[in-house]
């Protein structure tokens, strides 16, 4: 072998030395891209498949679920209906607290009502029947028993009947005016109760269009996932293609590297038998 073949294999040998340098840096280089890549896709990914919210809109307003999962709920309970079912409910108890009440009081108003209404009458017959007395020479008259005429007992018996009939009377009105009251307060009571529940109705059917929407947006993020699933298949495979492309392009300069390096080392033992 001669001297100036002996330093053109050295030369290989640098060049191809080198060459395996670059090679490695650019190696390395490129897979500090892959990965950079890679979590570059991975945040590309989070945000395509993230829930994105949604809302409906109708006749009775607008509700929206936002990205974060919070709820705009843009329709309430209808709040004249709820003020009615106040007034209801404050007649009920208003009516309920009356049922509670003592009838002595009423009764006693009753009566007297009744009475005066009955007195005059009352006072006409006995003026009648005392005038009727005088024009027949018995006016004044008094008897042993009853302290005066039959008449005068007759009229005594018809007032007394008439204030127990009166207060019999009384008594019974006041008992159903009592029971009418509490009456009255279970009817207001459920009615303002019907109005109050109904008074949530808008809402109710607001909820049930959120409902139907919630089922399509559902639909809507698994058609989102599957296609955020497809681009991640297609970017990892195409970086694992890059990988294996990578490995087989090292190995074959690595098998080229070592090649030179075995004829280089032939070299180096031809330059050393020279140089002794």
């Amino acid at each position: 072998m001669s001297l100036l073949g002996d330093f053109a294999n050295f030369a290989a040998l640098g060049l191809a030395g080198n060459y395996g340098f670059n090679q490695a840096s650019n190696i390395e280089d490129r897979g500090q891209f892959i990965s950079d890549s890679l979590n570059t896709l991975g945040n590309s990914l989070a945000d395509g498949s993230g829930f994105q919210g949604y809302g409906v809109t109708s006749a009775l307003g607008s509700s929206n679920v936002g990205a974060d999962g919070s709820v705009s709920f843009g329709v309430g309970p209808n709040s004249t209906m709820q003020n009615q079912a106040n007034g209801m409910m404050g007649a009920s108890m208003q009516a309920m607290n009356n049922a509670m009440q003592p009838t002595v009081g009423r009764e006693q108003d009753i009566y007297s009502r009744m009475m005066a209404m009955q007195n005059p009458e009352l006072n006409r017959a006995q003026a009648a029947q005392q005038a009727r007395e005088y024009a027949m020479g018995r006016g004044g008259v008094r008897g042993s028993q009853f302290g005066g005429t039959a008449e005068d007992a007759a009229m005594a018996r018809a007032r007394a009947d008439a204030s127990n009939q009166a207060s019999l009377a009384a008594m019974q009105q006041a008992l159903a005016e009592q029971k009418q009251q509490a009456g009255m307060a279970a009817n207001f009571g459920q009615l303002g109760q019907g109005q109050y529940q109904t008074s949530f109705l808008p809402m109710s059917q607001q909820m049930a269009l959120m409902q139907l929407a919630g089922a399509d947006a559902d639909r809507a993020q698994t058609g989102q996932l599957t296609g955020q699933g497809y681009l991640g298949q297609m970017g990892t495979a195409g970086y694992q293609t890059q990988v294996n492309a990578l490995k087989a392009a090292s190995e074959l300069r690595g098998n080229l590297i070592d090649s030179i390096l075995d004829n280089a080392g032939n070299a180096a033992g031809g330059l050393f038998d020279f140089l002794n």
